[in-house]
């Protein structure tokens, strides 16, 4: 039960306050700029100090008022209770409705159906995490000026854990996505959504980390913040200082249910492309290399005679475009697109974010010579096993 004080209960207190007590207390407006109170006893550097300060409170203000407009809340009447397991990486709860988080945990304290999410178009279009609406059943859009619309599902991605609303309603105010690859550690970022049913709520912190991966999502490579976010946060803006969407929050790191300060979010490059394939009426288009591969742990690397960091290619699937580029079984991938493939998650990713048809330049290492290849990409819907990337 959280110990929250009613206002009636301070503003009696304050009414039982004499008059005149309350006017010898109060500050006296300055005449012809002279400043007065407890800021004018300060060193001159100190008082620098205070008005830096005062400006970043302001940048806050002004990036919230900005962004608040186009976050709403999420409410969901599931068609069926999500079954609940124990297990998985300890203490990752995701921001959820019904408490249940990617992998259908239950953090305590989230009401039915309470997430977040962000308006994109004018037209009514709404993004949140994929997890947040899985549970299928009637969706609920709560606006940031006190307007209730319904929602229809447009479509979603489990992959990338991103899904996509629609509401029918006018007056909008749609936020823009931001670049997050030009987001770096140490960056200020605002989160906003309805953390416990909380609407409208607003934290602050940095970019605490880039390219995470956890275990949540096949594809994923999460912004970590610090930046206070809870269970039914999800699915809401990370937001930079130039007031556009550089994440989605998604989970946190957590012992206790709550936040403990380590929070992570889909970067927006990622979510962007997904939005745009869902609005446009498509499932993502995955591309697909046709390799089956293991990590290189050292005691392999070791009997191969290598001394660095890739994945080990233990199967070429006959015709499939690594097959045609030349990748044999025995090569060592050690950058795929430009990426550093230090194990097969990261050789997923960098295949499956792109569509078929590019061509992806790879690095292997074979012989103890690096190679260069050239790959142009199948197309991983027509193909069965998952497994291959």
């Amino acid at each position: 039960m959280r110990n929250i004080i009613s206002s009636a209960v301070v503003l009696g207190a304050l009414a039982m306050i004499p008059t005149t007590a309350v006017a010898a207390e109060s500050p006296i407006p300055a005449r012809g700029g002279e400043q007065q109170g407890p800021v004018a006893k300060l060193s001159t550097e100190d008082q620098a100090a205070i008005g830096h300060a005062k400006s970043i409170s302001r940048a806050f203000r002004a990036i919230s008022k900005l962004a608040g407009p186009s976050v709403v809340s999420i409410e969901v009447t599931p068609e069926q209770t999500i079954m609940r397991r124990q297990g998985g990486r300890m203490g990752l709860q995701g921001m959820v409705p019904q408490g249940t988080d990617p992998r259908g945990m239950n953090p305590s304290g989230v009401p039915m159906g309470v997430g977040t999410g962000f308006i994109v178009a004018e037209e009514g279009y709404v993004v949140t995490n994929n997890h947040v609406i899985r549970s299928g059943g009637a969706f609920k859009v709560r606006l940031n000026d006190g307007r209730v619309a319904s929602a229809a599902l447009v479509g979603s991605d489990q992959e990338t854990d991103i899904a996509v609303l629609k509401i029918d309603i006018g007056g909008l105010s749609p936020i823009e996505f931001g670049d997050s690859d030009a987001a770096e550690v140490g960056d200020w970022v605002i989160a906003l959504g309805s953390p416990f049913g909380l609407k409208d709520s607003v934290t602050a912190g940095i970019i605490s980390a880039r390219g995470r991966e956890v275990g949540l999502s096949p594809l994923e490579s999460y912004l970590q913040t610090d930046a206070t976010i809870n269970p039914g946060n999800s699915g809401g803006p990370l937001v930079d200082m130039d007031g556009r969407v550089v994440g989605i929050n998604t989970a946190i790191e957590s012992r206790s249910g709550g936040s403990d300060g380590i929070s992570f979010a889909i970067p927006s490059n990622m979510a962007k492309s997904v939005v745009e394939s869902i609005i446009g009426g498509s499932a993502p288009s995955r591309g697909f290399l046709g390799i089956q591969m293991q990590p290189l742990d050292a005691r392999t690397a070791t009997q191969i005679g290598f001394n660095g960091q890739g994945v080990l290619v233990n199967q070429v699937v006959p015709g499939g475009a690594a097959a045609n580029a030349g990748v044999q079984v025995g090569d060592i991938v050690v950058k795929v697109n430009g990426e550093e493939t230090i194990n097969p998650q990261r050789v997923m990713r960098a295949v499956r974010l792109c569509a078929p048809g590019v061509e992806v330049p790879i690095e292997v290492i074979r012989g103890g010579t690096v190679v260069s290849l050239t790959a142009t990409l199948g197309d991983a819907s027509k193909h069965m096993v998952r497994a291959v990337p």
